[in-house]
């Protein structure tokens, strides 16, 4: 039987009189009600369809307000353990936190999401262990998923950074036995002997720029180095960096010295990002997609990085293999990204150059190639879009070390520059000696005619 000093007309509604009412006097007023809007056609009101009734109509000097039911306090378990109940006037909804979820309507109780009956989420060799409104991954030995438990397990290759006796650059040894010990504690191998505690990314990045800038200066003091070292500098920094880039905590990080220059973007999403990404430093910048640095999405991992890294003093960085007085007209840098199919991208990526020096001849867009031999600067895959006074625009197909050289068509320039000149030559040359041909043919044949003339006019004195 309803209270006498409210008359409920549907679930979350209620009119409330200032007078108190009799109960049967409630009862009255409430069928007296539904029988006119019946006799109006309206029939008898559904659930969930409010009614507003103006009591003061009925009852003099009634007063009435309609007031919401507030289901979270009336009912507080009414989401569920994990649920978290918001009142929305007449009605009310329940709020999942992320790892759960509930029906369409909302009004129902926060579940669990079992993420390891989704395909693929740790990854081919990963194994899913379901967590309350969570999970992780499991890696086998030689996988990792670089301490994110939420990524896919992906093959560590930890030989890389093995060193043999003379066999890296000064200063790399105990670096590369550094990024090793990390490596095998990350994919989970067996280790021989004490290991030292896993050291962070930002730690590593930064001993990684503090190697480069000692091997510049050396670099500076001793002259260029041979084509097969400067090839061995440029892969140590590229297998470090796709250790290190995944371990960083931040999703933008800048490192700049004196003589290096590093620029690394992350994201972790559980889907691939999409859409141009830049990244500039002193002197460069680089465009281009997060799907050219992400690649195939079958492959994703969880996590995407971009790398940017500019040597300030490698301007004598050459290959010995040439014959051409070659000269860098900009900063040497390296781009990597997580992508590890780069040799041949679906979209090339635009580097823009500060020109370091003016030149009167258009610099050539080149990288470091080591295919062919112990390293040379090549220009295949790239190309010059634009080119001024201070800035220059390469566009390449593939990912490297690349840089602005000032030779090759400085080179090539002077070969075209000497083709025309002797060419000029031999038709100066030629019209010259047809020139002198032609006046002597035309005295010769002056003179005989001269000649001619004088014998015909003696033979006519003598006949007279």
């Amino acid at each position: 039987m309803l209270p006498n000093h409210y008359l409920e007309l549907k679930p979350s509604c209620r009119v409330t009189l200032t007078h108190r009412l009799s109960e049967s006097m409630g009862v009255i007023i409430y069928l007296l009600i539904l029988a006119l809007l019946k006799d109006y056609g309206h029939g008898v009101p559904q659930e969930g369809i409010a009614v507003y009734v103006f009591l003061g109509l009925l009852t003099s000097g009634a007063t009435q307000q309609c007031l919401d039911i507030d289901e979270c306090v009336e009912s507080p378990d009414i989401c569920g353990n994990w649920g978290t109940c918001r009142n929305a006037g007449c009605s009310y909804m329940c709020l999942c936190p992320n790892g759960f979820r509930n029906s369409g309507d909302r009004q129902t109780s926060c579940v669990d999401i079992d993420e390891c009956n989704t395909d693929g989420v740790c990854g081919k060799r990963g194994i899913c262990q379901n967590l309350i409104g969570s999970y992780w991954c499991e890696c086998p030995a030689g996988f990792t998923n670089f301490g994110k438990n939420q990524t896919k397990c992906v093959e560590l290759n930890c030989d890389q950074y093995e060193t043999q006796p003379g066999q890296t650059l000064p200063g790399f040894d105990s670096f590369l036995s550094l990024l090793r010990n990390n490596c095998l504690v990350l994919n989970n191998s067996t280790l021989s002997g004490p290991t030292r505690p896993l050291s962070t990314g930002d730690v590593l990045l930064t001993l990684l720029v503090n190697t480069t800038d000692v091997l510049q200066l050396d670099l500076q003091s001793n002259g260029h180095r041979s084509s097969s070292e400067v090839t061995k500098l440029l892969k140590t920094i590229e297998i470090s960096i796709r250790l290190i880039a995944p371990l960083l905590t931040e999703n933008v990080t800048r490192i700049e010295t004196n003589h290096t220059e590093v620029e690394i973007l992350v994201r972790r999403d559980k889907t691939p990002p999409k859409g141009p990404v830049s990244l500039t430093n002193e002197n460069t910048q680089l465009d281009t997609t997060w799907e050219t640095v992400v690649g195939d999405d079958l492959n994703y991992p969880g996590f995407a990085f971009v790398v940017l890294l500019s040597y300030k003093n490698l301007d004598s960085l050459k290959d010995n293999t040439s014959r051409q007085n070659l000269q860098l007209m900009s900063s040497a840098l390296t781009v990597s990204v997580s992508n590890s199919n780069t040799t041949n991208l679906p979209q090339p990526i635009n580097l823009t150059f500060n020109n370091l020096q003016s030149s009167d001849v258009d610099p050539t867009c080149v990288y470091w190639s080591d295919e062919n031999g112990p390293g040379v600067w090549s220009e295949l895959g790239c190309t010059s879009v634009m080119s001024n006074s201070t800035h220059t625009v390469c566009s390449c197909s593939h990912l490297s070390t690349f840089a602005l050289l000032k030779g090759i068509h400085q080179k090539k320039g002077s070969g075209q520059l000497s083709l025309v000149m002797w060419v000029g030559v031999f038709v100066a040359l030629t019209c010259v000696v047809l020139s002198l041909i032609t006046t002597l043919w035309c005295r010769f044949v002056s003179r005989k005619r001269r000649g001619g003339n004088r014998l015909k006019q003696d033979v006519q004195l003598n006949r007279k």
